[in-house]
């Protein structure tokens, strides 16, 4: 019955599949998650070991290269802070340090391996997880067209591939980054979703497509000042935080 309802909406549309917003929601839940295995929440789109869909997750090399990167700037910073404090006396402020240090990279892995896209050609629903965890769904009904870029990187070395699947209204849906996503990742997602796709001829920069498609990229990337300002002004918080957190730790100690 469901398929033939379906069916209708399809015939009638001329092969396209029924608005989203034609369901209530309930009917829609029903009707997207029909046959599906739940989880314990009830809801199988929970983005759990449960969920039906097919998840695609970040290379693993990348994981790799950023714990390379933390352990050769970490390993011979703190060996050198352990040097100039211990004839001093002062070591557990550098332990303290190195403690919250570890917190943090252990909090950024996990965060890690969280991150993923869900999708399947059986499920109309696509949902991400990015790295702060941040969860978005949206039906594959909304999405309208997919851009595609070459982009060069900031150093304009080399250059990386970029997906963005658009909305109704210019509405950024999902944006996949080369720095980040295999080229298959873009491949598997542009292919589960059947709709046309928009390619910028050539290799640009990162300018030209905030000039050209300002919706497709995030908040960041179209204001880089205001990221430049904010990401100074974090830093010199958490250094101030540091080093009061240092001071008390040296009071406390003598």
């Amino acid at each position: 019955m469901a398929h033939a309802w379906k069916a209708c909406w399809v015939q009638a549309l001329g092969g396209s599949n029924p608005p989203f917003s034609a369901l209530n929601d309930d009917v829609a839940r029903r009707e997207l998650t029909k046959g599906l295995p739940l989880s314990r929440n009830g809801n199988p789109y929970d983005l759990s070991p449960r969920d039906p869909r097919h998840r695609v997750i970040p290379p693993r090399s990348l994981f790799h290269r950023g714990i390379t990167a933390a352990i050769l700037f970490v390993g011979p910073v703190f060996g050198v802070l352990y040097l100039i404090v211990l004839p001093d006396g002062q070591w557990l402020a550098v332990v303290v340090t190195q403690i919250v240090a570890v917190v943090v990279a252990v909090c950024a892995s996990i965060a890690f391996f969280r991150v993923g896209i869900w999708l399947s050609p059986d499920a109309d629903v696509i949902s991400e997880r990015g790295f702060f965890g941040r969860v978005t769904h949206f039906n594959k009904a909304e999405a309208e067209y997919i851009l595609l870029s070459e982009v060069y990187t900031s150093d304009g070395s080399e250059s990386r591939p970029q997906l963005t699947v658009m909305g109704a209204d210019n509405r950024r849906l999902l944006r996949m980054r080369g720095q980040y996503w295999a080229p298959e990742h873009l491949d598997t997602v542009a292919a589960g979703l059947p709709i046309p796709a928009t390619r910028i001829p050539g290799t640009v920069w990162i300018s030209e497509v905030r000039e050209d498609y300002p919706e497709s990229l995030y908040f960041f990337e179209r204001h880089p000042t205001a990221f430049v300002v904010a990401a100074i002004g974090a830093t010199a918080g958490t250094a101030a935080t540091l080093m009061l957190a240092l001071a008390l730790v040296r009071m406390l100690s003598t």
